[in-house]
């Protein structure tokens, strides 16, 4: 009977959570806090805020454009003028449980607010936009981001800005 038990537990456990993963509550608290605090501090949308919590090696991917930015100068300078300036009501909310592995994490999110300025060459003005995604957060032992990389439906994003 014991035998019986313990394999229905494992089971139970490896399909809730796959092996190598732990839940959010399982995982390593300070992969889960930083990756709070970098939620938090694009709330703020105080790119000094975010920057404290980049390595300073730290790259960005992004795979729809399939653009590596590395270095946290060129990450902040990206995200302050392709996101930050053209976005000043964006929202980027975690709308899952964070899967932890190691000392990176992956969560899906919801960004959206309302676009005006250059995608590319096109200028949009006022467009609303909300496009669902997922990201993995990888953090080093001093609790800094060294990478972060995001998924997302590209199409679907120019789609709502009117391209």
């Amino acid at each position: 009977m014991l035998k019986r038990h313990l394999i229905i537990t494992f089971i139970l456990l490896s399909v809730t959570s796959p092996i190598g993963f732990t839940s959010e509550k399982q995982a390593p608290n300070s992969v889960l806090q930083v990756l709070d605090q970098y939620l938090a501090a694009w709330k703020t949308r105080d790119l000094t805020q975010i920057g404290k919590l980049y390595a300073d090696d730290v790259s960005v991917f992004d795979l729809p454009s399939d653009t590596l930015i590395s270095g946290k100068e060129n990450v902040l300078k990206f995200e302050e003028e392709v996101w930050l300036a053209n976005a000043p009501d964006m929202v980027w909310v975690r709308t899952s449980q964070p899967l932890a592995s190691g000392n990176s994490v992956t969560y899906e999110w919801i960004y959206a607010g309302t676009y005006s300025g250059a995608w590319g060459d096109i200028q949009i003005e006022n467009r609303p936009f909300s496009v669902k995604g997922i990201s993995t957060t990888t953090i080093n032992d001093e609790g800094k981001i060294i990478m972060q990389r995001d998924f997302y439906d590209l199409k679907s994003f120019e789609r709502e800005l009117g391209l």
